[in-house]
């Protein structure tokens, strides 16, 4: 248990660091690139991301069967057959994307003849970048089945010190865009060296006898399940891009770069769900008694709610009044939008626990479902809505996409491990009743303050407040839950 706890606060310390960085960028980026052109910078590092459609599933599939496996031949065979595929797919996919890249910019993502000129080397950049960490991707998966999840969350930070802070660099010198792909290349390259010394170091020297008459059989088994990973993956991927480009086509390239912001918080906390939870992944793939892994994500789901309760009441309090200080003349359709995707994804996220489970547990058809639902959710919504609610339409979509999809996860639960189980313990009410006076008493201040960092501070204040009663009361509880 005490490496899953640094696993997870290694993580949840490197995401607010990151943090931090993107809070910093993103006003420099739109004071000096200015709106357009910053849609145009998520549209083209969107449209970059295209040789990640090939991932298919491989890396995931890969800390399942190391995980399983150990520290075999076989393991090593496989590691080496994930590398061979990722570079046998990438590399012509990522080819065929830079060939194309003037018809995929203008003619799908609808970028100007003006804006192309200036974001095309941008664009080649940032995709031999991601071809360059999809590869690195293999290396941090050797380290995180060594449950050294913690080291791959250190590279991480550095490598967004390298990204953040050299982006806010250029971008304050006055730099062109070419420059900032440069920086993105750069920091992945770094970062790829780090993960691949790390890795050797750890996992020791690869023992490939026998491999050449095992490949096809290697192959075979890896497909196998990541196919359906891939599929799922695919889904999830399609989302965002797909809810930037039916933004780009019938509402316009400025409301991108508005529901890019939206998606950079929302990014920050879903990843720091997803750094929280993911070191029970290789707990729950080497777990065999269903009613142990029950136990286990039911655990979880429920620290997850009782921290999440306070946490979205402090957002929805703090936010109106801090995204006019972040980003000074903003518009209000961010702030709604920022608030509602924000906290239907967090909402979202007590599904992760039972997700690590299906993929681990030879149901990753079931995620392909999960993430469907997702999709087509969300663009029929859009579809319905943006003649008559504009903007307000997409911010709808996107929350009824991620509800409905946490929806059928928790009718799956039920299926394989039984209802989500909320211990009940009588004995604390009066933890209960003092966290609810704690907060009325801050709803009653907040009403009377109109200042808004006083009224910052004062909802930061009452969350504090709310959370050392419920880590001072509830400790012995979370343990329990999270063993």
């Amino acid at each position: 248990m005490k490496l899953t706890y640094k696993n997870s606060l290694s993580g949840i310390g490197q995401l607010v660091l990151t943090g931090l960085l993107t809070f910093v960028s993103i006003p420099v980026f739109i004071r000096v690139l200015g709106e357009e052109a910053y849609g145009a910078f998520s549209i083209v590092t969107l449209a970059g991301n295209l040789n990640l459609l090939a991932n298919l599933g491989l890396n995931t599939s890969l800390l399942r069967l190391l995980s399983e496996q150990g520290k075999t031949r076989e393991s090593d065979h496989d590691i080496v057959v994930t590398l061979g595929l990722l570079l046998s797919i990438l590399l012509p996919l990522s080819a065929l994307a830079i060939s194309q890249e003037e018809h995929i910019l203008t003619q799908w993502l609808g970028l100007s003849g003006g804006l192309y000129e200036r974001v095309a080397t941008l664009y080649k950049l940032v995709i031999a970048a991601n071809l360059v960490l999809m590869l690195g991707q293999t290396f941090t998966t050797v380290l995180d089945a060594q449950e050294q999840i913690y080291r791959t969350n250190g590279y991480q930070f550095v490598y967004s010190v390298l990204y953040w802070g050299g982006l806010i660099t250029v971008v304050s010198l006055g730099y062109d865009l070419t420059m900032i792909g440069g920086v993105i290349l750069l920091a992945a390259l770094i970062w790829f060296g780090l993960v691949l010394v790390a890795a050797r170091r750890s996992w020791g020297s690869l023992d490939l006898t026998g491999l050449r008459g095992n490949v096809h059989r290697l192959v075979r088994k890896q497909l196998a399940f990541s196919l359906n990973l891939y599929a799922a993956g695919l889904l999830n991927m399609l989302f965002e891009p797909m809810t930037k480009i039916l933004v780009s086509r019938l509402i316009g390239v400025r409301e991108v770069g508005y529901l890019e912001i939206a998606y950079r918080v929302r990014a920050q906390l879903w990843t720091l769900a997803t750094k929280a939870i993911y070191p029970i992944y290789p707990r729950i793939a080497r777990q065999i008694d269903t009613r142990q892994i029950s136990r286990l994500v039911s655990g979880y789901q429920t620290s997850m709610l009782v921290l999440l309760v306070p946490f979205l009441g402090l957002f929805a309090l703090v936010m109106p009044d801090l995204m006019p200080l972040w980003i000074p003349g903003v518009n209000q359709l961010v702030v709604v939008a920022t608030i509602a995707i924000c906290t239907a994804h967090t909402v979202g996220s007590l599904a992760l626990p039972f997700y690590y489970y299906l993929l681990s547990q030879h149901h990753v058809r079931k995620t392909v479902w999960l993430q469907l639902t997702n999709v087509i959710v969300n663009g029929l919504v859009i579809l319905a809505t943006y003649n008559t609610l504009g903007f307000y339409g997409i911010i709808l979509a996107n929350v009824l996409a991620i509800l409905g999809s946490l929806t059928l996860s928790l009718l799956y639960q039920h299926r394989y491990l039984g209802w989500l189980r909320i211990p009940a313990d009588g004995r604390q009410w009066p933890v209960w009743l003092g966290i609810g006076f704690v907060a009325g008493l801050l709803l009653v201040a907040l009403l009377q303050v109109h200042v808004p960092q006083i009224r910052i501070g004062l909802a930061i204040g009452g969350a504090l407040l709310i959370y050392l009663l419920l880590l001072v009361r509830l400790r012995h509880r979370f343990k329990a839950w999270l063993s």
